[in-house]
């Protein structure tokens, strides 16, 4: 059910990927404008996980994500109603509030439901839920807003989270038992106490974000002045270059992160998605950005389950939602500065440059994990 759970939230909330720059920006905003937008909502999604993770662990995970999806369901349908981008702004709060609340703690209900030795695997097998949407969804969504208007992407979006919101009161709480064995000591992480880790993961999380996040509001923009193509076309570029890219690599990044070095894993996957963030924007048609997007992602994704094994590895399970939750606090942070900074990057330097600096930003935030310890399964220094 937490497979069906995550993939229906993933293609509710995809399907509007590659319509929602455009639809702000025929609202009226500016590239600049149209950053502030992502900047706001991305804020809210910065400080909203932490208390999320919080209560989770005090409360139950059922509830926090129950609340979460319950607020996430009317947004899309309210979306339709705005006669300027400002009247979207209330609305996208909320969302922001929403998908702050459920998004991180689904993920924890996975470290729940899952065996320390088996996690990474575990993890790879929910993304894949994730990015299968991630990979259906756009395509869907830019086809609809073609043929049936943005109205009807937004309508769909609504009736999905719907369903996601039923099937989440049907999820069964899960208690985890903690062994005392496999936690943490002052004796196993004596050489790298467990807050110089935190800050670590904290530092890669926050950097990556900002670099990311400069391009998300622009691109569909890019290309569509680029190269004049319809909704259908951006959603193609990234149903393939975003979905697909991230759906194929999740169980070999799983196993991969199992069986060898997950923190070289990070570093090399992060430094070489880092090259193709930035010759996207040399893409001389269609078809070079969705390939250039695809080896990109690939890298990017690749990485994220050994991320989130180290976490809860070196976490005790009644914190493993405060550290989710600080986890998507600074990825927040940084994608709030990254949307902040990306129209008035373009607008001042140039529509090339969001990506030059994209790639830099990625780059740099493989940096602080070299200096991260790698550890076993059991969460221990090796």
């Amino acid at each position: 059910m937490l497979f069906m759970i995550i993939l229906l939230g993933s293609v509710s909330a995809n399907l509007t990927v590659p319509i929602w720059p455009l639809y702000i920006s025929a609202l009226g905003a500016s590239p600049a404008e149209l950053g502030y937008v992502f900047a706001i909502s991305n804020a809210v999604l910065a400080f909203t996980p932490l208390v999320g993770g919080i209560l989770s662990d005090r409360y139950g995970r059922k509830k926090t994500n129950v609340i979460g999806t319950l607020l996430g369901i009317f947004p899309p349908l309210f979306y339709v109603f705005a006669k300027t981008w400002l009247d979207l702004i209330p609305w996208v709060l909320i969302n922001s509030l929403a998908t702050a609340l459920y998004s991180p703690i689904r993920w924890v209900i996975v470290a729940d439901y899952s065996a320390a030795e088996k996690r990474a695997v575990t993890y790879s097998w929910m993304t894949s839920a994730f990015l299968l949407g991630a990979t259906i969804a756009p395509f869907l969504g830019g086809l609809i807003a073609d043929f049936l208007g943005i109205s009807a992407t937004f309508v769909l979006s609504f009736v999905l989270m719907f369903l996601c919101f039923i099937l989440s009161l049907l999820l069964q709480e899960q208690k985890k038992t903690i062994n005392r064995q496999t936690l943490p000591t002052k004796e196993k992480t004596k050489d790298q106490p467990f807050f110089v880790i935190a800050f670590i993961l904290c530092m890669l999380f926050l950097v990556q974000a900002i670099g990311l996040s400069i391009t998300v509001p622009l691109t569909p923009i890019f290309v569509q002045r680029q190269f004049m193509v319809k909704y259908t076309e951006v959603g193609i570029l990234y149903s393939v270059g975003i979905g697909l890219s991230g759906l194929i690599v999740q169980i070999p990044g799983g196993k991969l992160g199992a069986k060898y070095s997950e923190r070289k894993l990070i570093v090399l996957a992060t430094m070489s998605s880092a090259v193709f963030l930035g010759l996207f924007a040399l893409s001389r048609n269609l078809m070079e950005s969705v390939v250039l997007m695809f080896l990109a992602y690939c890298f990017v994704n690749i990485q994220w389950p050994a991320q989130q094994d180290i976490m809860v590895k070196l976490s005790p399970p009644n914190r493993w939602g405060l550290i989710n939750g600080l986890l998507a606090t600074f990825s927040g942070i940084g994608a709030t500065v990254g949307s902040a900074i990306s129209g008035l990057i373009w607008d001042n330097l140039g529509m090339f440059f969001p990506y030059y600096i994209c790639a830099l930003m990625v780059f740099l935030s493989a940096i602080p994990v070299i200096f991260l310890r790698e550890t076993n399964h059991n969460g221990r220094n090796v």
